[in-house]
């Protein structure tokens, strides 16, 4: 009798470990210390799909992007700049957004794409983007200064 109960709650802790599951589509770095960043008055998910609606109004090519995970990475343009969102959990209701705007200066085969990207420069096309992606999601959502 004991030896069953000891295995069913074996199996329940199994169970409940194999339901969580650490799986993102999110990349394995983070953001650059470059990137732009605001407190905007929405969840996660939501920051992530108005994004996408405000990057095709501009006709900013959208190559990946997940609401769950509150995540999303443009396809290339103005010369090779490219864009990152992540939105975070801040309080309820409300997500932390970093934007990042990069470029790669020259490439290299035999090393990772994130090894050669660079922030972009204040004032290229790309910076001014991102700004501009920012600057339309406070004003869409709304943003809380701290």
């Amino acid at each position: 009798m004991r030896a069953s109960r000891v295995g069913r709650r074996a199996w329940r802790c199994i169970l409940v470990i194999g339901a969580c599951t650490p799986v993102t589509t999110r990349p394995s770095f983070g953001p650059l210390p470059e990137a732009v960043h605001a407190v905007i008055n929405a969840p996660p998910g939501t920051v992530a799909q108005t994004a996408v609606t405000l990057l095709a109004a501009d006709t900013i090519p959208v190559k990946f992007v997940n609401a769950r995970d509150a995540w999303l990475e443009t396809r290339e343009f103005s010369g090779g700049y490219r864009l990152r969102l992540w939105a975070d959990p801040d309080v309820p209701g409300k997500a932390r957004v970093t934007i990042e705007a990069v470029y790669r200066p020259i490439e290299d085969p035999s090393r990772t794409e994130r090894d050669l990207e660079v922030a972009a420069p204040d004032g290229s096309p790309g910076q001014r983007q991102a700004a501009r992606l920012l600057a339309a999601l406070e004003q869409k959502l709304g943003v809380t200064t701290y």
